[in-house]
């Protein structure tokens, strides 16, 4: 069965202007938008995409609007404060992830965020965590709320030139970590882990993926690729080539202090591999430990899980099954955009 089951609806009668603080830039933010704009566009739902911190400010674009669906509480609050600028048309505002996990309970944020959430016509998060971390913060917008997975989705595959694309060595184990370099990731957490068990898989590699963010974070990171040269690092890799390297790693790992709802651990369940990820509220929105993929606390956990599944392949393969079948029930593009569409037509009242 073709897992890239393309979507297709009947041509919406209103459009959309999608906001998103990136959507060129290798990031979070920017693999959401492409994709809920790419199952927009299957439902015949006439899309304009402005990414708010990379282009000029596009007002006269933002007032013809109907409708206008954003990304990222505290970035677009930071964005109409800059511009001094009040949103005409309806708009719903989606989660981007650090927003809801973090900077909601900042002082110097959570004020500015509260405004924008009450002007919003609804909000969205991907899960259950997430709606109860808002309601904590935002307790008189718990009727705006609703939970809208996120799905997976991967461009067509594009043809590059061997130099261009990156190959993970044959001979493992391969972990590959797709995260941008930023503190919030912890992306050199579990190398302890890593170092021990090399001792026993001595072709074990870490590859990292991920913009570079935060200075200190790359610094940190290189240090470690001057000491091990089994640790490699990719900066803003284009989505297209992702599948490809989630095929090719044996496992894919995620370290993150705090995770909305990983587009990259849903994106290798998906493919069929295993997943070990921190235990936080994102990833247990999507994992459940032993069944679909495993959760470590600290880093002794970590090394078990994965020893576990380098040495058990009767248990690597039945969880990979497990968490490729929980993805594609529930975690399809077509129940994502569905969600949003009859979000959008209640909202405008259609």
């Amino acid at each position: 069965m073709d897992k890239r089951k393309e979507i297709r609806g009947s041509r919406s009668d209103f459009s959309l202007l999608f906001l998103t603080p990136y959507f060129h830039q290798g990031r979070g933010n920017a693999t959401t938008a492409k994709r809920i704009v790419e199952g927009l566009k299957l439902n015949e739902v006439q899309t304009n995409v402005i990414a708010y911190d990379e282009e000029p400010f596009p007002s006269e674009k933002i007032d013809s609007s109907q409708l206008v669906h954003v990304l990222h509480f505290r970035r677009f609050a930071e964005w109409l404060e800059v511009n001094n600028f009040s949103m005409e048309p309806p708009y719903i505002i989606t989660s981007g992830g650090t927003d809801v996990n973090i900077d909601i309970f900042k002082q110097e944020h959570s004020e500015k965020i509260g405004t924008v959430l009450e002007n919003a016509a609804a909000i969205t998060v991907f899960s259950e965590d997430a709606k109860q971390k808002l309601h904590s913060v935002y307790s008189d917008l718990e009727d705006k709320i609703q939970i809208i997975k996120q799905s997976v989705w991967f461009p067509e595959s594009i043809q590059r030139d061997a130099e261009n694309t990156i190959k993970l060595p044959k001979l493992g184990p391969n972990i590959v970590l797709p995260a941008g370099l930023r503190a919030v990731k912890d992306v050199l957490f579990v190398l302890p882990a890593l170092v021990e068990l090399r001792k026993r898989f001595s072709n074990l590699t870490f590859t990292i993926i991920g913009a570079p963010l935060e200075e200190s974070v790359l610094g940190a990171v290189r240090s470690e690729m001057n000491k091990h040269s089994w640790i490699r690092y990719y900066e803003e890799v284009p989505l297209e080539e992702m599948e490809g390297i989630y095929k090719q790693s044996d496992m894919v790992i995620n370290t993150s202090l705090s995770e909305g709802q990983s587009s990259a651990l849903l994106e290798a369940m998906f493919v069929g591999k295993p997943v070990v990820a921190r235990n936080n509220g994102g990833n247990r929105s999507i994992i459940q430990h032993e069944e679909t993929g495993f959760l470590f606390d600290d880093v002794g956990d970590f090394y078990r899980h994965l020893d576990r599944l380098l040495t058990d392949e009767n248990l690597n393969q039945t969880i990979c099954k497990k968490a490729q079948d929980y993805v594609m029930e529930a975690h399809s593009l077509q129940k994502e955009i569905e969600s949003y569409i009859n979000l959008y037509q209640q909202v405008l009242g259609k």
